[in-house]
């Protein structure tokens, strides 16, 4: 197809896939939730049940009351952010303002500091200084988070868990609940000592680098809120995705929030290791202040019956949060499972497959999507090789209201949607299994699980070799398979 034909097309569809969105009828718990006049307002809704278009519709018939409201709508990250800024254009572009929390959160602090920069510390500074951190405490003591490397994940994660829980000394280290805090090693009242003491450490070497965490902007953030100035601040803040903010960040938010405060969440979607309560956040649920979206809008019944399948298997559905899932009456395809030879012959497969879409429906939208960017990468090329158009959906890169083929990770597809979604390299990786602990396994279903639910309409999953063990949990009734 001609680029000057693909491009008109583009325009189009961007125009008529963000219209949608603001403009679509709602249903009556919709409705509910984008008139609700209360301060604070939990939404809890599961995969395609419209929760960030009603955020968005809520936010567009806040401008109409008052053209002079300023809304603050914080999403997951930054492809999901470039998503809803493309909508909020349409709503309200001097009233709308969209952003991620880190995004927010470094200008607001560096204004509070009254620094010109902030200097972040990187993947490879953190796990400098907390190896010199182990150091030190190995000198006094011979546990085990201190003489075996293998803990040096697990102190990684639990130093931004502290910090994510506004952890301030021992004593509330010592006494803190870690119900919820996903991780499948134990830690005694002895082991938590260790732990913070190697915080401490970690935290002092930091400090002698001048350097600071992203965790750290939240809590410092909100030990200085009374320097945060009203250009930082909303009369309404909303957040979605909100299961995966952190309980300090979550706090620092409902604080710059003058009149409003609204979070839509889903357990079912929780990929990071964060653990809280509504109520340590300070905001009230009860009431009346919860509304629950339980159907889909966006995929097919299908769909729908094999993401659930798969869901199944994680505890999260026995948690008081989870929202069971309402079948949706619209049906479609059923999606095939393609079992490959060969990784060549799986990326050749998925070629034709996306050639056949491209000419059948120009005006579709088509998600290729892998656990990471290394796989992504690889298929980039083989369609480079065939002159198929394509873009990356990668923090500000790329435009998922337009048609045609978008190449993103599982992380990154968070909270958006395609037409059609193609899943590849679903097979078992042998050589990791010493870590694929139940913690680990939990967070690749929940990943697995939002990939599925990004596709509307047609959903095709590969793999060549072993299929991973996640695929062996979904009901082979629920599929067709297919060898190549």
């Amino acid at each position: 197809m001609p680029m000057m034909m693909m491009m008109m097309i583009g325009k189009k569809g961007e125009k008529s896939m963000t219209a949608v969105a603001i403009k679509h009828k709602l249903t009556n718990k919709q409705e509910e939730v984008v008139n609700y006049e209360g301060e604070e307002l939990l939404l809890k809704g599961i995969a395609g049940s419209g929760k960030t278009t009603v955020l968005l519709r809520r936010a567009r018939k806040m401008i109409e009351k008052d053209p002079f409201v300023r809304i603050g709508l914080f999403t997951y990250n930054k492809t999901l952010s470039q998503y809803a800024k493309k909508i909020a254009e349409q709503i309200g572009p001097n009233n709308l303002f969209v952003y991620t929390f880190h995004g927010w959160a470094y200008g607001a602090l560096r204004d509070a500091m009254n620094r010109s920069r902030l200097i972040v510390t990187s993947t490879r500074d953190q796990k400098e200084y907390l190896k010199n951190a182990m150091a030190i405490i190995r000198k006094e003591s011979k546990h085990r988070f201190v003489t075996e490397e293998k803990f040096s994940e697990f102190l990684g994660e639990e130093i931004s868990w502290i910090k994510g829980k506004g952890i301030k000394n021992l004593i509330e280290y010592q006494t803190v609940s870690r119900v919820g805090r996903g991780s499948s090693i134990r830690v005694t009242k002895r082991d938590r000592k260790i732990i913070y003491g190697i915080f401490e450490e970690y935290e002092r070497v930091k400090r002698n680098a001048r350097k600071i965490d992203y965790d750290d902007f939240a809590l410092t953030l909100l030990e200085n809120k009374e320097k945060i100035k009203d250009t930082f601040k909303f009369d309404q803040v909303m957040i979605d995705e909100g299961q995966d903010l952190q309980q300090v960040q979550l706090m620092l938010l409902r604080s710059i929030a003058k009149k409003g405060f609204v979070v839509a969440a889903d357990k079912g979607q929780k990929i990071y290791k964060t653990s809280f309560s509504w109520k340590e956040i300070g905001i009230n649920i009860l009431g009346g202040r919860t509304k629950i979206l339980q159907n889909s809008f966006r995929s097919t019944k299908q769909i729908i019956q094999m993401a659930h399948s798969l869901q199944l298997h994680d505890s999260i559905v026995k948690d008081e949060e989870y929202v069971a899932t309402i079948l949706p009456e619209y049906t479609g395809p059923v999606p095939d499972v393609f079992q490959c030879d060969s990784k060549e012959k799986q990326d050749t497969a998925i070629v034709t497959t996306i050639k056949n879409f491209l000419q059948e429906n120009p005006d579709k939208t088509i998600g290729v999507l892998s656990r990471g960017w290394k796989s992504i990468n690889r298929l980039y090329y083989a369609l480079q090789a065939e002159s198929i158009p394509h873009e990356f959906i990668k923090k500000e890169q790329g435009d998922v209201h337009t048609p045609g083929v978008k190449l993103t990770t599982f992380h990154s597809a968070k909270g958006l949607e395609f037409d059609y979604v193609i899943i590849l390299d679903l097979f078992e990786d042998n050589g990791d299994k010493e870590l694929q602990d139940e913690e680990y396994m939990e967070v690749e279903r929940r990943l697995l699980y939002v990939s599925i639910t990004r596709a509307k309409t047609y959903l095709q999953l590969y793999y060549y070799d072993q299929p991973s063990s996640l695929l062996k949990e979904i009901d082979s009734d629920l599929y067709i398979k297919h060898k190549i």
